[in-house]
């Protein structure tokens, strides 16, 4: 028996109880009878009302029966139409829980199926072919967040694969060298001379595919853009990345250690929320790390930078330098950096570093400067100056190749 619901009323206790109204009739009946037991005529009448008053009683009596069956029969059928209701309602909830389950099984299968396809492009040998594989890996994300990290490890693996740049792939100036060429900053708006040497171009095909990969990962990591991708983080380790550019941009973290940027490398206003190794790179051409946030510090150590190197305006807990090489000049203006280490780095000058603490302990410089702010240094207990904390004393003269 269901709870809520009346005792089931079975067909004998129903008879039963039409016996007992009949039977309480007519002892009414007979007692009424047998008290006015005469043949006074008043008395026959007084017999009559008897019998009368005797069936209204079992009539009432039936009556309120059937009333009382018939309040019950309704409260049945409220009850049936209720659990009819609610076997309805809970089928419908399981069918569409059922469909559910199907659509999103369905939609899953058909993201695999598009992410498989897509990656599969990537793998063509032709451009055209490859640069479909990106949008549609682009597109794929685009629509589906929790994939977002997943297609960004995709186009960072791209640029991970082997790119040599190399004179027997050199063409003439074609509209790919053109754009390379253009994209560089002109060495006159940063008062220097430009590097010995350009920037090597590749095939202009696989150049292409990999421009449009770093551009892809550019223009998702715009905050303040309707297709920002949140918590990105990048693996870009020993990738070879030309003309890279990622300004203005917001993520989790960026691995690049052992990267090669060929050409300008643009890194600016950037805010990397966790972590930022550039461990073992190697920059060719402009470093330009202007206003760029390394919330949680950066790491540059063995680093070589071929040109200018551009970290102005910009801030972070700690920057680590150490055994980093500077072939061009060091900029650090305007910088909040509670502590910056170029331990055994070789530089051609050095910086104002603002009265900001800095670590210059074995480092190498070709010419001792005649003044250092006091913040800059502090006296070792032989007397000597070394720079930052403690450690032995920087090297002057011309650095060893």
């Amino acid at each position: 028996m269901a709870e809520g619901q009346p005792p089931l009323l079975r067909w004998p206790w129903i008879a039963a109880a039409a016996g007992f109204v009949a039977l309480l009739t007519a002892g009414l009946v007979w007692f009424l009878l047998g008290w006015t037991d005469s043949p006074d005529p008043e008395k026959v009448k007084a017999k009559l009302d008897a019998v009368r008053t005797a069936f209204s009683i079992g009539i009432g009596a039936g009556g309120v029966f059937a009333l009382w069956l018939a309040a019950r029969r309704q409260r049945t059928t409220e009850l049936q139409v209720r659990e009819t209701a609610r076997i309805a309602a809970e089928t419908k909830a399981h069918a569409e829980r059922v469909a559910g389950v199907t659509e999103r099984d369905l939609e899953e299968r058909r993201v695999t199926e598009l992410y498989t396809k897509a990656v599969e492009q990537l793998g063509s040998d032709k451009a055209p072919v490859r640069l479909g594989g990106l949008y549609a890996l682009e597109r794929l994300g685009q629509a589906n967040p929790s994939h977002r990290q997943t297609i960004m490890n995709v186009f960072c693996a791209y640029l991970r694969m082997p790119f040599t740049m190399s004179d027997d792939h050199a063409k003439t100036e074609t509209a790919a060298r053109r754009a390379l060429r253009e994209r560089e900053p002109s060495p006159r708006s940063w008062g220097l001379r430009p590097p010995a040497e350009r920037a090597e171009v590749v095939v202009e095909d696989e150049l292409q595919v990999r421009m449009t990969a770093q551009q892809l990962i550019e223009n998702h990591l715009h905050a303040d853009s309707p297709v920002f991708w949140a918590d990105t983080r990048l693996d870009l380790q020993r990738a070879t990345l030309v003309n890279f550019t990622l300004q203005d941009c917001t993520l989790r973290a960026g691995q690049f250690s052992y990267a090669k940027f060929v050409g300008a490398t643009h890194i600016a206003r950037t805010k990397f929320e966790i972590s930022a190794w550039f461990y073992g790179c190697e920059f060719t051409a402009l470093a330009d790390f202007t206003g760029s946030d390394f919330a949680d510090g950066g790491v540059f150590s063995w680093t070589h930078f071929g040109w200018l190197a551009n970290f102005s305006w910009s801030r972070s807990r700690g920057l680590g330098f150490i055994g980093a090489v500077f072939d061009g000049e060091l900029r650090f203006a305007d910088t909040d950096h509670p502590r910056i280490n170029f331990e055994r780095a070789r530089l051609p000058e050095l910086p104002d570093f603002g009265g900001q603490l800095v670590n210059l302990d074995g480092a190498q410089v070709p010419e001792e400067p005649a003044e250092l702010p006091a913040d800059n240094h502090i006296a070792s207990r032989d007397g000597k100056i070394v720079f930052g904390y403690t450690g032995e004393p920087a090297r002057y003269g011309t650095p060893s190749p």
